[in-house]
C-alpha cells in the first residue's frame, strides 16, 4: 500500500529506481531492476536527475518530533572510498541481510548505479566538524523541505575547496561506524570486486567510493532511535503461556492505563525508559494494560547462551528478547524470524497492527546507547539485524 502511495505521488518518485514494483510477468529481460536502469537513464536524459557542475559535500540536517521534543540530527553526505570491513576505519555495526544482499547486488548489476547512502557515526573529541556544521547552519539552505512523516529537511551545498579539504583532513583519523545500510555497504564492496574482474584495464590501484551519510556521534541533537518488534506466533498466540515463559528470566509487570488509545504507547515508552544498565522492555498484546518486563536473570545470556560473545553484546536488549522471548517462549529461531518477527521504528504502527490484527503482540524497545555500538564493534562483533536506527 505504501508504495502503491509513493508510485501515485509522482511518476518521478525514487521508490521506481530503489524499490520498484515486482509482477508475475517479470522475466530476465524485463523486471524491477531493468525497469530501474530505464527509469534512470531517462531521467537524466530528460533533466529530472542533474550531476552537479563542481565537487560538493553537503550538509544535511533532519528535525523530528518526539514526545513533544524536537531533535535534530545533522551530517556531512561525501562519497568515501571503499574498503575491507574492519580493516581501516570503516566498522561494521549489524550483521548484513542475505536475501537483501541479492537484491541489492542485482540492482547495482542493471544499473551501474549507488542510489541509496548508508548512514555512520563518528566520534570526535574535539567537536571541530560539529562546529563547523554550527557555522554553515547560520546560512540559508540550498532545500528545505517536510517529508510525509513529518520530518523537517534542510540540505546545504558545500563547494568552497578549503572547506572542503578541512572536512576531508579531519575524517582521516576518524573511526566510521555503520549505523544503517550495513547489507548496502558490503553489497558495494562484492560489486566493486565484480567490476575489477570485468575491466580488463583494471591496475589494482583505482579507488571505488560510495555515498555516506556521517554522524556526530556527540552532537547535541543525535537521536539513536530504537527498533521495535511486533511477532505473529506460530502457533495460537496464549497470553498466559507468554508471561509464564517471560517469568523465567524477567521480572513481568502488568500496569493497566486508563486509555487504550495510542497514548497507551507513549507511556509504554516512559515506563521502560532508564538511565540504568538494566535491560527494560514493554508488552503489549491489547486491551487497556501491558507488561512490563525487567530483566532479572542478568548473567544467564553471557554464562549459558552466549559464552563467547562479549559482555556488552549480551547486554544488549534486543539480544534478550531474540533469545529469551521470541526463540524460547515462541519457538521462533533465526531460520523463520523474518517470516514471523517485523522491524520497525514507529511504535505507532505497532499499535495499529495489534489492533488491526495483522501481529499478535508487540514489544517496545529502548535504544542502544553509543557507547554500546562503539565498545562492540571495537571488539568486531556486530549487533543482531535492524537493531539500531539513525
Amino acid at each position: 500500500e505504501d508504495k502503491d502511495a509513493l508510485y501515485d505521488k509522482s511518476e518521478y518518485n525514487s521508490v521506481r529506481l530503489f524499490s520498484g514494483k515486482k509482477f508475475e510477468s517479470d522475466t530476465r529481460e524485463e523486471n524491477t531492476f531493468t525497469r530501474a536502469k530505464n527509469y534512470l537513464d531517462k531521467w537524466i536524459e530528460d533533466g529530472i536527475l542533474v550531476r552537479d557542475e563542481e565537487p560538493v559535500i553537503y550538509m544535511y540536517e533532519q528535525t523530528i518530533e518526539m514526545y513533544d521534543t524536537h531533535y535534530s540530527n545533522t551530517s556531512f553526505v561525501a562519497l568515501v572510498e571503499l574498503e575491507e570491513i574492519g580493516k581501516g576505519a570503516i566498522m561494521p555495526c549489524e550483521k548484513p541481510h542475505e536475501v537483501s544482499m541479492l537484491d541489492r547486488y542485482e540492482l547495482l548489476k542493471s544499473t551501474n548505479a549507488d542510489m541509496s547512502m548508508i548512514s555512520c557515526l563518528y566520534v570526535e573529541p574535539e567537536k571541530e566538524l560539529f562546529n563547523l556544521m554550527n557555522e554553515l547552519r547560520e546560512e540559508k539552505p540550498d532545500l528545505e523541505f517536510s517529508s510525509d512523516d513529518n520530518v523537517q529537511q534542510k540540505i546545504w551545498k558545500i563547494s568552497y575547496k578549503p572547506t572542503i579539504d578541512f572536512i576531508i583532513e579531519h575524517f582521516k583519523d576518524l573511526s566510521l561506524y555503520i549505523t544503517d545500510g550495513q547489507t548496502r555497504y558490503e553489497t558495494c564492496l562484492q560489486y566493486r570486486d565484480y567490476m575489477k574482474e570485468h575491466n580488463p584495464n583494471h591496475t589494482g590501484k583505482e579507488p571505488y567510493y560510495m555515498m555516506m551519510s556521517l554522524s556526530n556521534a556527540h552532537s547535541d541533537g543525535l537521536v539513536v532511535l530504537p527498533v521495535h518488534r511486533e511477532v505473529k506466533t506460530i502457533k495460537n498466540f496464549s497470553e498466559s503461556h507468554f508471561i509464564a515463559g517471560a517469568q523465567d528470566h524477567f521480572r513481568v509487570e502488568k500496569i493497566i492505563v486508563d486509555s487504550n488509545d495510542e497514548t497507551l504507547v507513549r507511556t509504554m515508552v516512559k515506563q521502560i525508559s532508564t538511565v540504568k544498565a538494566e535491560t527494560r522492555i514493554a508488552a503489549y498484546c491489547g486491551g487497556d494494560y501491558f507488561y512490563r518486563m525487567v530483566l532479572w536473570d542478568k548473567d544467564y545470556i553471557k554464562n549459558d547462551v552466549y559464552p563467547d560473545m562479549s559482555k556488552e553484546y549480551c547486554n544488549l536488549d534486543i539480544v534478550a528478547l531474540n533469545k529469551l522471548i521470541i526463540d524460547d517462549v515462541f519457538h521462533i529461531d533465526e531460520e523463520k524470524y523474518e517470516d514471523y518477527v517485523h522491524s520497525t521504528r514507529s511504535y505507532e504502527s505497532c499499535y495499529k497492527d495489534i489492533q488491526d490484527g495483522k501481529y499478535d503482540i508487540m514489544f517496545i524497545m529502548n535504544p542502544v546507547r553509543v557507547e554500546q555500538i562503539r565498545n562492540i564493534t571495537a571488539m568486531g562483533e556486530r549487533l543482531p539485524e535492524v537493531t539500531i536506527s539513525v
